[in-house]
């Protein structure tokens, strides 16, 4: 919920004169598990948050989402505010033989958007989708999200969340720059990306970049190869990743790319 909180000051000058100003606080985002009755609003919410993706038939499907809540409930997770449904964050495991810091497409990775692989038994929570309704974008709705995501990743005592991550403002300047020389204007802060921002405001690390991860025209197929580490395991193992020389490159990055946040 949004509540408004009025106060007074007195104005400066006219001791004893006051005026009333109020504050708008924060809306009131809860996160729970979805249930296969929020499928029929989860595809309407999906759809509104990326229509330039529906006619690339990326959004997901009625029947993928109940996959997706049939194979691994725990995975998913909406957000509510006053009891309305405004986003929703996906995950699944992929098996221990797939490197999610290696080489995929979000297809592939996914298994079409079904997770068919979904393994408890592997190590990485990845994050295929999170998505909010853009009445509500600004509003804090994602980083609910992927705070809820990491806890999960802590609960099961997973290595690290990785994901794919759309570069949203890429086609604007992609005849002038290359997808690393947009993703490090970025990171430097010279440039903003909502997307980016939002996911480095939530911890998330870039590890490289991903070609033709997915048909997306804004974001000219490319993506950033992103890693949330769990702070548990990192705390245990003590240990970095290291970094790879080939952060200029525009070739597909399978090792490490980049190891910077905002």
């Amino acid at each position: 919920m949004i509540r408004d909180v009025t106060r007074s000051r007195e104005l400066p000058g006219s001791p004893g004169v006051r005026w009333l100003f109020t504050l708008m606080t924060s809306p009131v985002v809860l996160v729970r598990r979805a249930k296969i009755t929020d499928v029929p609003t989860l595809v309407e919410l999906n759809g509104s948050a990326y229509p330039d993706l529906i006619e690339e038939g990326v959004v997901f499907s009625e029947e993928q989402l109940r996959a997706h809540v049939e194979r691994f409930a725990r995975g998913q997770l909406v957000a509510e505010i006053d009891g309305v449904l405004v986003g929703a964050i996906s995950s699944f495991i992929p098996p221990a033989t797939i490197d999610p810091l290696g080489r995929h497409t979000w297809l592939g990775i996914t298994d079409g958007g079904f997770y068919s692989r979904h393994d408890p038994a592997g190590r990485t929570l990845y994050l295929a989708d999170v998505y909010v309704a853009p009445a509500f974008w600004r509003k804090g709705v994602s980083q609910r999200l992927y705070a809820a995501l990491l806890d999960l990743c802590r609960e099961l005592g997973l290595d690290h969340v990785v994901a794919g991550g759309r570069l949203w403002g890429f086609s604007e300047v992609a005849d002038r720059m290359t997808a690393s020389e947009y993703v490090e204007s970025v990171l430097r802060g010279a440039r903003r990306d909502p997307v980016l921002n939002s996911q480095l405001r939530a911890g998330f690390v870039v590890r490289g970049l991903l070609r033709n991860y997915l048909h997306d025209w804004r974001s000219r197929n490319w993506a950033t190869l992103l890693e949330l580490p769990n702070p548990d395991r990192t705390a245990k193992t003590a240990r970095q990743r290291p970094i790879s020389s080939t952060t200029g490159s525009d070739s597909d990055v399978g090792a490490v790319g980049y190891e910077r946040r905002s």
